[in-house]
């Protein structure tokens, strides 16, 4: 074990810790300053596509394409839930101006009423009266939002602004031991200094029924996260499988666990000794400080979508095997302490944590690792998965398909 003496974070943190980003109208704070095109339903995926590709080629200018198969047609919870989120992307404070593209002419007049923050602008892709003029007001509409985009810049910005999304996956022995528990030792100063946190995967949290108990500010906090818990487990029963007693996912297997709560243990380790401070529906944001639990499904650009969603400007990813998810509008931090992993996947994991499995350095002095990575990617630095261009939008069903 290192014998250097690590300051404690939260006392490192009492001058401010601050970042350099970008100051929204709202009140809120972007780590990132994407031009984005975002398709309201999967027909005008195609042409928020081309449009981005023809811009970034006459421009040499990156845009943010958020899109997904989100459908017409919807009803009910389901209807009222993509909207929401999509709304909330929209709104999302690492977006610095959007072009927002809907089918037809009364989606856009629809969502037209929704935006007034920030640059944006709606286009029904109908409107174009033909796929190369739809590209061409497209990229018209692009170039007018980039122009304003341009005048935002970078100002010092409060720790407390920011909100993290916390994920895993391929999870192994050494998630338990290293990656989550640094990331856990992260979250505690983090909410120390005013941040907010989420956690989602609903069913990695089956068998931490007693953690949750204990690690919630309220029993009424408590008992709605369970509840939670209860339904997903009812819910993952009906194929006839008894989940505690097996693991659902082929990689995990193979790494070496051998139930879902021995996974589940590991896993709720990345929250640390913080508190739960709420239970958040998908893609609800967080009422303050501290940290919340998020109700999701366990599929990673599912639960990511959501936390991202509610606000996360950031995201950690705590892995044991190496897994290609992320979020493309909030930073997604790769952390791994496995040495076989960090060997073979270096170039897509951003904090190597091998150090600490390996005894050279402590746990707090870990967190420290986490913290200056987070600062760093919060100032501008581009995460791996940034590079690689990874991650999704995924939306959950709420009701059966037809």
């Amino acid at each position: 074990m290192s014998t250097t003496a690590a300051k404690p974070l939260a006392t490192a943190m009492t001058g401010g810790l601050s970042f350099m980003g970008f100051a929204r109208l709202d009140g809120r704070v972007g780590v990132r300053n994407h031009l984005a095109v975002i398709s309201t339903v999967a027909l005008s995926n195609r042409i928020a596509e081309l449009a981005a590709q023809r811009h970034e080629a006459g421009k040499g200018e990156p845009v943010l394409e958020i899109k997904g198969e989100f459908q017409r047609g919807l009803q009910l919870a389901d209807a009222q839930l993509q909207d929401q989120v999509i709304a909330q992307l929209v709104d999302h404070p690492n977006i610095g101006a959007a072009l927002v593209l809907c089918h037809d002419r009364r989606a856009a007049q629809t969502w037209q009423k929704l935006f007034s923050g920030k640059p944006v602008e709606v286009l029904a892709v109908m409107d174009g009266e033909g796929v190369e003029n739809a590209i061409k007001l497209a990229c018209q509409a692009l170039e007018r939002l980039s122009q304003q985009i341009r005048e935002q810049v970078r100002v010092p910005c409060p720790f407390s602004a920011l909100t993290f999304a916390l994920e895993c996956g391929g999870s192994d022995a050494s998630s338990a031991v290293c990656s989550n528990p640094a990331v856990g030792r992260f979250v505690d100063d983090a909410i120390a200094n005013g941040a907010r946190v989420i956690v989602s995967e609903t069913a990695e949290f089956i068998g931490a029924e007693e953690v949750v108990r204990a690690q919630s500010a309220s029993p009424d906090i408590a008992q709605a996260i369970i509840n939670c818990i209860a339904i997903t487990e009812t819910r993952m029963a009906g194929d006839g499988d008894h989940y505690r007693g097996v693991n659902p996912t082929a990689e995990n297997i193979e790494a070496g666990l051998t139930t879902l709560v021995e996974k589940t243990m590991g896993a709720v380790c990345k929250i640390g000794d913080s508190h739960f401070q709420g239970c958040l529906s998908f893609g609800q944001p967080p009422a303050g400080p501290g940290l919340y639990f998020m109700d999701t499904p366990f599929f990673s650009p599912c639960s990511m979508t959501g936390m991202v969603a509610a606000g996360a400007q950031i995201t950690l990813f705590s892995m044991g095997v190496f897994n290609p998810s992320g979020n493309p509008l909030a930073p997604t931090l790769k952390l791994c302490g496995n040495p076989h992993t960090v060997k073979l996947w270096s170039d897509g994991i951003d904090v190597k944590l091998t150090r600490l499995i390996s005894g050279d350095i402590s746990l707090e002095e870990a967190g420290h690792q986490v913290t200056q990575t987070v600062i760093d990617t919060a100032n501008g630095h581009l995460t791996k998965t940034e590079k690689w261009g990874e991650g999704q939008f995924i939306m959950p069903r709420l009701l059966p398909a037809f």
